[in-house]
């Protein structure tokens, strides 16, 4: 009797150890875990019944194989998981990247806007002197003279003027002026943005 419990101790420590083994991967089939651990050899020397013996066998067997299949899908998704990350590490690199480019990009872009906000203030500024200066020309003419040349201008230029001149001597010589045109350089004085110097 001593002999059958030591018999099933050992039957039952070798199952132990082949379960822990086939989840850790180390063994891959159950005929490698029979050779390895010698079951099928102490089943056999051991005095327990044959049906015993083949009921532990099978009992091993099953549920080996199914953890087998268990940690064989485990460790398929862990490479999977682990592709997957590799995967987002690189993409986010890759779009740090661009981050990082279309930042300095937008930096470019805004300095280069700066340059063309103080390039175009500039220009505006000696238009609007160059008006400045020809309305005060157009004052000393007399009004019908003025009106005259003022016809010949395109209308915007003849609006500008206009603008930058007093509101008395701007009306002397718009009663001068044609009234096509003059309703044309009116049209253009509202809807354009000119400063007026008065």
């Amino acid at each position: 009797m001593k002999k059958l419990i030591i018999a099933c101790n050992i039957v039952i420590f070798f199952i132990v150890l082949i379960k822990i083994a086939a989840v850790i991967g180390i063994i891959k089939n159950s005929e490698t875990a029979d050779r390895l651990l010698f079951v099928n050899k102490a089943a056999a020397d051991s005095p327990v019944t044959d049906g015993f013996a083949r009921l532990v066998r099978d009992v091993c067997e099953d549920r080996l194989s199914e953890e087998r299949k268990l940690l064989s899908s485990l460790l398929g998704k862990q490479k999977a998981l682990n592709d997957r990350e590799n995967f987002l590490q690189s993409e986010e690199r890759r779009l740090n990247l661009l981050r990082d480019e279309i930042l300095s990009k937008i930096n470019s872009l805004q300095e280069l806007e700066k340059k063309l906000t103080a390039l175009f203030e500039m220009v505006e500024e000696r238009n609007n002197r160059k008006y400045k200066s020809m309305a005060k020309v157009y004052e000393s003419v007399p009004p019908a003279r003025a009106g005259s040349m003022l016809e010949k201008l395109d209308t915007r230029t003849a609006a500008a003027i206009i603008m930058n001149m007093k509101s008395k001597k701007a009306g002397a010589i718009l009663g001068h002026v044609n009234p096509a045109k003059s309703v044309e350089i009116t049209r253009e004085i509202t809807t354009s943005a000119f400063l007026s110097s008065q």
